[in-house]
């Protein structure tokens, strides 16, 4: 019984491993301000599809950090934070899934789930900061990762169990340095 326990809570973390990758992610300089582009791989485990199905928001963040690096001895001053909130919903009477941006309250529309999730993974041009925000000769460092939005996930899907439905996924914090 403890061996099985064991290798159910491996496929279980194995389901949920890498759930979320940022790719690559990079800050332009253009007229106007700073802008952000970004490619997340977007891997969901079965049971958070399973969820979705059978009606469950699947809400989403992107979480972003602007840090000035300062001497070896000082802290990073954090310039910068933003959690952009998605919230993927599937709409019968469309049948569709909705994607809400929770900052602006703008809404589309996607055939299925895996439109809907490819359509959130790809960030182009996205204005992050305005063009004095960062002084030129100074080094920044950014940070951004995607995820499920603990917060927002509705109470059922909250599971305590470690053997299961760990719905705790983020990617790691994916870095870089922008001199501008």
């Amino acid at each position: 019984l403890g061996l099985l326990m064991l290798l159910t809570a491996g496929v279980a973390l194995a389901d949920t491993e890498d759930a979320f990758e940022v790719r690559q992610a990079s800050l332009q300089q253009q007229p106007g301000g700073y802008y952000l582009n970004a490619l997340i791989d977007i891997r969901l485990p079965d049971y958070s599809r399973q969820a979705f199905d059978q009606g469950f928001d699947l809400p989403l963040m992107l979480e972003i950090e602007v840090l000035r690096e300062r001497a070896w001895w000082l802290w990073d001053k954090r310039l910068y934070s933003l959690r952009q909130r998605y919230r993927l919903r599937y709409r019968s009477f469309y049948d569709a899934v909705r994607v809400l941006d929770l900052k602006t309250g703008e809404h589309r529309y996607y055939d299925d789930l895996q439109d809907a999730l490819a359509a959130v993974s790809v960030l182009f041009n996205y204005r992050l900061l305005d063009g004095q925000a960062l002084k030129p000769g100074k080094r920044y460092r950014l940070r951004l990762r995607f995820g499920i939005d603990q917060a927002e996930l509705p109470i059922p899907l909250k599971s305590t169990s470690l053997w299961q439905n760990d719905w705790n996924l983020s990617s790691d914090w994916y870095e870089w340095t922008y001199q501008p």
